[in-house]
């Protein structure tokens, strides 16, 4: 009887290996692969560009062919359909890394070109989103990285290396959409824009899209989007190349690295009016001194850099709060959102008048830098008489 069963079971075995085969199985022959989607245009008609990718080989010899698509539809969901019929293969999203919007769009309202990759099963949330400036989305796709196979895997890449390349605060798809839902906050995307490298058009991410609510009122350079994410607590490991006075031998330039920030900002209520206190501290690396005679084992030497460091630092960021209050008015830092989580009675009362009381908000600034890392020698380089 059990050699019965065991010939049984080996036979029911054998049908389930040998009959069984997946329900949702798709030839990946009959698809072209979604790596990016991008809007150019959102009224009178959209247009929507994507950069699909076909891979043809196997092994060491796959190969991948990225192809840049583009059409005018009445959504970005009937234009990515749209272009499947061009493509002559099924568009396959869930392999999308970035989402690109043109300046236009920005300024028009994003509302409508992101509410799809916001609603759709088929897009992941971790979809990178951008602003274009100075060129098009299209543009863009059809431009060159000197390594990566797409564009979309070159924006991937660079997006992944935040902490080691400055300039932007990257920004995917679920984040995005909270940050569009949620008071007392002005909503920011990294920039894209194309520099000449050996003949070939290069897309470079640096610098940011500063919205509000979802239409864009300016932009951030490179520089200021550093000094955004201390204040955002995003961590980057920047470079920054300071003047910087050594004793009676006169000012030098010297590389520093940014190798730690903390940051604390407190919403007050001062005279009955809004206010807030900010609270940087900032740890550094020393790269490069050149020919500066300084000597880091010297403490009064070293006090002297470390305020040095909170003067330079302290003067960038009241810059750059003079531009998103007064210029944008635009809460970027989330202080009405610290507001309604830290003081739900003052913002009750201040809420609904945030954008009167914002451009003049009274801002505490304490700025604290420390030199904790000097590279190999503390000491300057000499060479010999």
């Amino acid at each position: 009887m059990k050699r019965v069963n065991l010939v049984r079971l080996t036979i029911l075995t054998l049908i389930c290996v040998l009959l069984a085969g997946c329900w949702d199985y798709i030839e990946i022959e009959t698809l072209e692969f979604v790596f990016g989607l991008g809007v150019d245009r959102v009224t009178p008609e959209y247009i929507v560009i994507l950069e699909m990718v076909k891979t043809s080989g196997g092994g060491q010899h796959a190969q991948v062919e990225p192809k840049v698509l583009s059409t005018s539809s009445g959504s970005v969901s009937s234009g990515g359909a749209a272009l499947s019929n061009v493509a002559g293969l099924r568009a396959f999203w869930p392999h999308a890394y970035v989402f690109l919007m043109s300046e236009q769009v920005a300024r028009e309202g994003i509302l409508d070109a992101v509410e799809y990759i916001a609603r759709s099963r088929q897009v992941r949330g971790t979809v990178w989103v951008f602003v274009t400036k100075d060129c098009t989305v299209e543009e863009v796709f059809k431009s060159k990285p000197p390594v990566a196979n797409s564009v979309s895997e070159h924006l991937n890449a660079i997006s992944l290396m935040q902490e080691n390349i400055s300039g932007f605060i990257p920004l995917q798809v679920w984040e995005l959409n909270q940050d569009l839902t949620k008071e007392g906050i002005s909503p920011v995307l990294p920039t894209i824009r194309l520099v000449h490298e050996r003949g070939e058009l290069v897309p470079v991410v640096e610098g940011t899209a500063v919205l509000k609510g979802d239409r864009m009122v300016g932009w951030l350079d490179g520089h200021e989007s550093d000094i955004l994410c201390l204040l955002k607590g995003v961590f980057e490991r920047g470079f920054f190349v300071i003047n910087t006075e050594v004793g009676e031998h006169g000012r030098f330039p010297i590389t520093y690295e940014i190798v730690g920030n903390q940051v604390d900002i407190k919403p007050l209520v001062k005279d009955g009016r809004p206010a807030a206190a900010i609270k940087l501290t900032m740890q550094f690396g020393v790269e490069e001194v050149g020919r500066a005679p300084i000597n880091f084992r010297d403490m009064q030497q070293t006090d002297s850099v470390e305020a040095q460091l909170a003067t330079h630092f302290k003067d960038r960021i009241r810059e750059l709060l003079h531009k998103v209050q007064v210029e944008f008015n635009a809460d970027v830092l989330g202080i009405g959102q610290l507001f309604r989580r830290k003081q739900p009675e003052a913002w009750r009362h201040f809420g609904s008048d945030w954008d009167v009381y914002f451009p003049d908000l009274p801002v505490e600034l304490e700025v604290r830098c420390q030199v904790v890392l000097t590279g190999l020698s503390s000491a300057p380089l000499r060479v010999r008489d």
